[in-house]
């Protein structure tokens, strides 16, 4: 007996399952767990199913309705991959935002669906609800891998289970699931968690096809979007919390999403042409909220909104769409919201230092959020917005972990009766209060009105949500044939374009649908006094409005031409030229000035002006002359 106790218990055969002993790998997972796994996919269509008739909205414009890669079904596939994010919409590279954008993925599950559905909104928003169900299923089987299920608990009150329920009723994602463009920020959750899973199934197995199963999860999820990136963080934090890896270890897993990562720069480097920064200023305030701020004032918005994505964890209510400025308010260090936010964090901070040592699932919560929020900070790098509820997506993970284990373990675990039942209280009033926030705020996504209705009322002091309430009420009225219903429609719309111009008065789009609503009061008043003061008031705020030059085409030949000119010379020369130095503007308009009154001095003189100081002096000193040659008086003009 004491020859054959060593080859029982060799010394060696200890040291590999023990350093993983905390990771619960017992075969037959979901044979055991089929009545989750059938109840995490169908409470996702249960919540999320009266979306499946819903339209398109918001970027969804961007990368399905008028991308024209897209459009092109599969054929489009390699020009998705090969530009851009933003190309198929706007036609070229825009670097509309800092370090622009390449996720092809998501926009070219859109492309195959377009070849083999058509334009089936339908299929596309039970594909999202499908993939929301999927991610629902892999955070559960993580989770169940990380903190295994005392055989005593109940599995409606496993830990795991109660996390995953939590998440997938949470209403701060029904902006993701709702909203088909969202279908980027769920497979890049797929892919992350996907690279996690696989990263701890190898540590105790040594099958290296798990790395590179991991590696080939965390591509998809970083070409999905960039968010995946920050999981070369978590994925050691993991491991460091649940496991006992060796330096050997760590580097093994880490490798493949290194990798990934690596590859990914590479390719999205070499088709964007930079890296983070492309070098031209971001001088749009929608595209850059901090640009009006100066330095202590953007660190206190940036911690005052970080704090707002707390308070939405914790009480989601309202919702909007729309965090633009100035939805969320310019911010100082003297200011209540800032304070609290930054007291929280740094709590939030102490927490995490002190738990360190002890591994305590606290700790892990707290740097798997804050690991995956910073990418959206705005700390690292800005990313065209205030905040987002999707922002938070692949950070409420951890939440909903940490909710879910302080309900449990200090509630039903607890001995004391009080405790134990009032945890089953407080999860089914928190599950009731999250289905009801859900299922009403769901809605809004119908379609452009609905949503930006009540992103209006939401976020009333956004310049972004009141221009685009007036834009859908304007496509409205222009839809609509009753003359009484289309003035009123269109009033309404001058209301929410006059709110958005007040906030913001150089916004392009909003000045642009102002200049349409204001070309369709002309077409039934004909006033045309009115019309052109108009458009030189918004031509003053924002000179590249496109829609007066097109309408002021419309207008050559159908008007008093005289009236036009003068409009022409005021806005082209005096304006343009004379006054902001924009010569290649000026020469547009005093063109559609030439093309009605080709030997007006007043315009010759303005053209003349217009090329020779914006540097064609040929053609400026031929239009000077021919003006002259008319009025000699002008040569004595400055």
């Amino acid at each position: 007996m004491a020859k054959t106790s060593p080859k029982k218990n060799p010394v060696k055969s200890k040291t590999k399952p023990t350093s993983y002993s905390a990771l619960d790998f017992t075969p037959g997972f979901w044979g055991r767990k089929w009545k989750e796994a059938l109840i995490i996919p169908l409470l996702a269509f249960s919540l999320y199913w009266m979306c499946l008739p819903y339209g398109y909205v918001l970027d969804d414009q961007i990368v399905i309705t008028d991308n024209k890669f897209t459009q092109k079904g599969i054929d489009g596939i390699w020009e998705i991959l090969s530009t851009e994010s933003f190309t198929g919409y706007f036609g070229g590279q825009k670097d509309l935002v800092a370090g622009a954008r390449y996720r092809p993925l998501s926009i070219v599950t859109f492309a195959v669906e377009q070849s083999v559905f058509g334009d089936n909104t339908f299929i596309r928003h039970f594909i999202n609800i499908l993939l929301y169900g999927l991610c629902g299923l892999l955070i559960f089987r993580i989770f169940s891998i990380l903190i295994p299920e005392k055989q005593k608990t109940p599995w409606l009150l496993s830990i795991p289970f109660l996390a995953v329920v939590l998440y997938i009723l949470h209403p701060v994602h029904s902006e993701v699931v709702a909203n088909i463009k969202g279908r980027d920020e769920i497979m890049t959750t797929i892919g992350a968690m996907g690279a996690l899973y696989f990263a701890l199934r190898f540590l105790p197995t040594r099958n290296q096809w798990y790395l590179v199963a991991s590696g080939i999860a965390m591509f998809l999820g970083l070409m999905s979007k960039e968010n995946a990136i920050t999981f070369l963080a978590v994925i050691p934090l993991t491991m460091y919390f649940f496991t006992n890896a060796n330096k050997r270890d760590y580097l093994l897993a880490l490798a493949p999403s290194l990798i990934a990562a690596v590859a990914y720069m590479v390719i999205r480097t070499n088709i964007i042409g930079y890296v983070l920064d492309s070098g031209k200023a971001i001088t749009d305030l929608m595209n850059d909220p901090f640009i009006e701020m100066n330095g202590m004032e953007k660190i206190a918005t940036i911690i005052y909104t970080l704090g707002e994505y707390l308070r939405l964890l914790v009480f989601p209510h309202p919702l909007t769409h729309d965090y633009y400025p100035y939805h969320i308010p310019v911010m100082n260090f003297g200011k209540p919201g800032t304070l609290i936010s930054l007291a929280l964090y740094l709590g939030i901070a102490y927490a995490f230092f002190r738990l360190w040592k002890s591994k305590s699932i606290y700790a892990w919560s707290i740097g798997f959020f804050i690991a995956t929020l910073s990418i959206v900070s705005n700390l690292v790098f800005p990313v065209g917005s205030f905040m987002n509820e999707r922002f938070i997506f692949i950070p409420s993970i951890a939440f909903s972990l940490v909710s879910a284990w302080v309900l449990i373990q200090h509630g039903w675990n607890s001995e004391k009766s009080l405790f134990k039942w009032g945890s089953v209280a407080l999860i089914v009033l928190i599950s009731g209060a999250y289905t009801f926030k859900t299922y009403t705020r769901i809605p809004a996504w119908k379609d452009a009105l609905s949503l930006n209705g009540t992103a209006a009322i939401v976020s009333p002091n956004s310049a972004r949500s009141n221009c685009f309430m007036a834009t859908a009420l304007y496509e409205l009225g222009r839809d609509t044939a009753d003359i009484e219903e289309k003035r009123k429609i269109f009033e309404e719309a001058e209301f929410y374009a006059d709110r958005s111009l007040k906030i913001y008065p150089e916004y392009l789009s909003a000045n642009q649908i102002k200049s349409g609503l204001v070309a369709e009061r002309y077409l039934v008043h004909r006033n045309l006094p009115q019309l052109l003061s108009e458009f030189t008031t918004i031509l003053m705020a924002r000179p590249q409005v496109e829609y007066v030059q097109q309408f002021m085409e419309y207008l050559n030949g159908r008007e008093d031409h005289q009236r036009l000119v003068d409009f022409y010379y005021k806005t082209g020369y005096e304006l343009f030229s004379k006054q902001r130095g924009l010569h290649p503007m000026a020469i547009t308009y005093l063109k559609l000035g030439e093309k009605i009154a080709p030997d007006d001095p007043g315009i010759l003189f303005g053209l003349g002006k217009a090329f020779y100081n914006g540097g064609d002096q040929v053609q400026g000193t031929q239009y000077l002359e021919r003006a002259y040659a008319i009025n000699p008086a002008l040569r004595h003009t400055n």
